[in-house]
C-alpha cells in the first residue's frame, strides 16, 4: 500500500463478526484484521477509485489508461455506506378519503404466486457462507414472556421507514398507499399488475400497482441494499409495509420472532436487524382498535381460476 502515506485515505476499524470463523491465512492491511487479502479489499478499491475522480493519487493513474466514466448513479453494494434519509415516516397519515366498507376492512391481502421450476437448476458458484445462529443474549433486550410480531424500521428510497411487519408468511412484499404517498413518489411510477391480492373467505383485492425501490437493513457496514418490489394496496393498516418471503428468501435472512430478531449473510459476516418492541405492541393495540378488529394474519396462497362467460 504505497499510498498510505499520502493521507488521503481514511482507515475503517477491525472487521465485525467472529473472528475465529474467518482465515487466518488472509489478511487485510487496510482493515488491519484477518478474514481477507488487502488486495482483495472492497472497502479500499471503492475509496482509491473515489480518491482518482477526486483528481487525487494522479501519480499512481497510468497515463495510458483510459477507463470508462463512472455511470451517474452507480448500483450500490452492500457495504457502500448509505446516504442519509431524507426524511423518517413512522404513522400512516390520512388514508382514502371515504370510510371503506366493511368488506375491505376485512381483507388481509396475499399474492398469487405459483412458482414452477422447469428444466434443470443451472450451477451456482459454491462459497463458504458465515453460520447464523442465535443466542439468550440476542433475546437479554425484550420483556419476556412476549408473542410479539416482528417488527422493523428500513431505509426504503430516501426515507426511514418505520413500522415495518416481517412477515414469513406473506407471498408478497407490501406498501400500503398512504405510505407510498407520504414518501412523495409519483403514482405514474406505479406498473399496473393484474396479480390479486387474496383475504379470509376469498374476498380479493387489485393492488394499484407495483413499485420497485431500494432497501436497505441492518446498521452500516454489516448491511444489505436490494431492490423490493413492493405491490401498493389502498388499504387500512397500523403497518406502513409488509416484508415478505420473496425478500426474506432474496437476503437469505433467518428470522427468529423469540429474539424479534433478523440476520442475514454478508460477505464478510452475518448482517442483524433487530426488531422494535414497542413498536410491536403499538400496532398490535391499533389494529385490535380498528372496527371489527382488522388483524394481519397468515392465509394460504390462492389460486385464481377463470370464470365463465
Amino acid at each position: 500500500m504505497q499510498i498510505k502515506d499520502e493521507g488521503a485515505l481514511t482507515f475503517p476499524g477491525k472487521l465485525k463478526g467472529d473472528p475465529n470463523r474467518r482465515s487466518k491465512d488472509k489478511y487485510c492491511r487496510f482493515h488491519r484484521d484477518h478474514g481477507h487479502d488487502t488486495a482483495d479489499c472492497y472497502d479500499l478499491k471503492q475509496q482509491i477509485e473515489t480518491l482518482i475522480r477526486q483528481g487525487k493519487l494522479q501519480k499512481f493513474v497510468s497515463k495510458e489508461r483510459t477507463d470508462p466514466a463512472p455511470p451517474e448513479h452507480p448500483p450500490r453494494r452492500d457495504n457502500d455506506r448509505p446516504r442519509p434519509p431524507v426524511g423518517d415516516i413512522r404513522m400512516i397519515v390520512g388514508g382514502m378519503a371515504t370510510r371503506p366498507s366493511k368488506r375491505a376492512r376485512k381483507m388481509y391481502l396475499r399474492m398469487v404466486q405459483n412458482v414452477q421450476l422447469t428444466g434443470l437448476v443451472q450451477n451456482v458458484a459454491q462459497r463458504e457462507s458465515p453460520i447464523i445462529e442465535f443466542s439468550e443474549e440476542d433475546a437479554q433486550r425484550l420483556h419476556h414472556p412476549h408473542d410479539d410480531a416482528l417488527v422493523v424500521s428500513l431505509q426504503v428510497g430516501d426515507y426511514n421507514l418505520h413500522r415495518v411487519l416481517v412477515d414469513n408468511g406473506s407471498s408478497a412484499d407490501i406498501l400500503y398507499y398512504p405510505t407510498y404517498q407520504q414518501m412523495k413518489i409519483s403514482r405514474e411510477r406505479l406498473v399496473p399488475t393484474n396479480a390479486p391480492l387474496v383475504g379470509f373467505g376469498g374476498a380479493k383485492v387489485f393492488p394499484l400497482g407495483a413499485v420497485t425501490l431500494a432497501v436497505t437493513g441492518g446498521d452500516y457496514p454489516q448491511q444489505i441494499t436490494k431492490d423490493v418490489t413492493f405491490l401498493v394496496v389502498d388499504h387500512s393498516s397500523a403497518y406502513n409495509a409488509i416484508l415478505g418471503r420473496p425478500t426474506l428468501n432474496a437476503w437469505r435472512a433467518a428470522t427468529s420472532t423469540y429474539h424479534l430478531m433478523m440476520k442475514f449473510p454478508m460477505e464478510y459476516g452475518v448482517g442483524e436487524l433487530r426488531g422494535n418492541q414497542i413498536a410491536a405492541r403499538e400496532c398490535y393495540v391499533a389494529m385490535m382498535e380498528m372496527d371489527d378488529h382488522l388483524q394481519t394474519m397468515s392465509i394460504e396462497e390462492h389460486r385464481s381460476a377463470t370464470e365463465p362467460v
